[in-house]
C-alpha cells in the first residue's frame, strides 16, 4: 500500500508541474543582469528581454545586480525561486572565471544553475583610446617595452574576462601593463573613450568602433569578426597563444522544473532567431547562438574547467 500511495503522489506531483509549467508564466519574469547598465551584457540583455517578453506574453525585466566580478548578482539568482520567475544572464566572467579568482562565490557554476539556451559566443578585441600612437599590436608591444609599467589596460573588474586577457597578452608579449578595475565594462570603455586609460579587452567593440571613438588593434579569436573585417587575429599579428572566447548562457536557479526550462528554451530561441534581435547583434559584433538546454549544459561542463585552468596559467590570484 505505501509503494501504490508513493507511485500516486509522484503522479500527482508530475500532474502539478506539468500544470504549472503550462500556465507560465502569469506575472512578469525578472532578468538578473550581474553588470552595470549601459555595458555590452546589459545592452544584450535588453535586447533579449524586448523580444522574449514578446513571446513569453510577459514582461521580462532587467534586474541589474551589481558587484564582485558578476559574483553577487550570479548569487542571487542561484537562491532565487526555482520558478522560472528569476533567469540569469550568466558570462563566463562569473561563471567561469570569478569562482576561481574570488576566494568564495555564493554559488557552484555547474551545481546552482540549469541551463536553458547559449545566448552568445565570440571572441574578445583589444582597443586602444584614438590618441595612443600606435596602430597594430606589434606598435603597442614597442611602446609598452620602452615604457615599462606606464601604459594601462581598463578591465570589467578585477577577476573578470577582461582582465585575463590582458594578463595572457602581458605574458605573451613580455609587456609591463598596469591593470585598471572598473566596476564593469561600461565604465571602462567610458575611461578609454575619454583618454583616461590607454587600452581594454572587450566582447563588444562594435559600436565604438563605428563611431570612431576608439582604435581596434587585433582579435582574441581563431577568426576575424564579420563586422570588424580589417582587424587581424592575435595570431596574425604574430601572438598566438591570445585567444580569449567568451560565452554568455540564460540559466535558472536549479530545481526549476523541466517544463519550465523547455518552455523558456523555446521562447528563447525564438527570441534569438528573431532578425531584429540578430540585427541589433551584429551591429554590436555578435552573432545570437541558441541551442538546446542540453548542448550548453554540455559545452558548460567543458568550458568553465577548461577556464579555471587558463586563470591558473595567467598566474591570478583568488582575492
Amino acid at each position: 500500500m505505501k509503494g501504490i500511495r508513493l507511485l500516486a503522489a509522484l503522479g500527482a506531483w508530475a500532474l502539478a508541474g506539468v500544470a504549472f509549467a503550462q500556465g507560465f508564466p502569469t506575472k512578469p519574469v525578472t532578468m538578473i543582469v550581474p553588470f552595470p547598465p549601459g555595458g555590452s551584457v546589459d545592452a544584450v540583455a535588453r535586447q533579449v528581454a524586448a523580444g522574449l517578453g514578446q513571446y513569453l506574453g510577459q514582461s521580462v525585466v532587467v534586474d541589474n545586480k551589481v558587484g564582485a566580478g558578476g559574483t553577487i548578482g550570479s548569487g542571487i539568482a542561484a537562491n532565487a525561486a526555482p520558478d522560472g520567475y528569476t533567469i540569469l544572464l550568466g558570462t563566463t566572467s562569473a561563471l567561469a572565471v570569478s569562482p576561481v579568482t574570488y576566494k568564495s562565490v555564493p554559488y557552484d557554476s555547474l551545481k546552482s544553475f540549469v541551463p536553458i539556451i547559449e545566448v552568445t559566443r565570440g571572441p574578445f578585441v583589444l582597443s586602444v583610446k584614438n590618441a595612443l600612437p600606435v596602430n597594430n599590436v606589434k606598435e603597442l608591444v614597442d611602446l609598452a617595452k620602452k615604457n615599462p609599467g606606464k601604459l594601462n589596460s581598463g578591465s570589467a573588474g578585477q577577476g573578470s574576462v577582461h582582465h585575463l586577457a590582458l594578463e595572457m597578452f602581458k605574458q605573451a608579449a613580455g609587456v609591463d601593463i598596469v591593470h585598471v578595475p572598473y566596476k564593469g565594462g561600461a565604465p571602462a570603455w567610458t575611461a578609454v573613450i575619454a583618454g583616461q586609460i590607454d587600452m581594454l579587452f572587450d566582447s563588444m567593440p562594435g559600436p565604438y568602433m563605428f563611431r570612431g571613438q576608439a582604435k581596434p588593434l587585433a582579435v582574441a579569436g581563431p577568426q576575424r569578426l564579420p563586422g570588424l573585417p580589417n582587424v587581424p587575429t592575435f595570431a596574425e599579428s604574430g601572438f598566438p597563444g591570445v585567444e580569449t572566447v567568451f560565452f554568455w548562457a540564460m540559466l535558472a536557479p536549479a530545481g526549476t522544473p523541466p517544463e519550465v526550462v523547455a518552455k523558456l528554451n523555446t521562447a528563447l530561441g525564438q527570441t534569438l532567431r528573431d532578425p531584429a534581435v540578430k540585427a541589433e547583434f551584429a551591429k554590436q559584433s555578435m552573432e545570437t547562438s541558441p541551442g538546446t538546454s542540453e548542448e550548453i549544459a554540455r559545452f558548460m561542463a567543458v568550458e568553465i574547467p577548461r577556464w579555471r585552468a587558463a586563470v591558473q596559467k595567467a598566474g591570478l590570484k583568488p582575492e
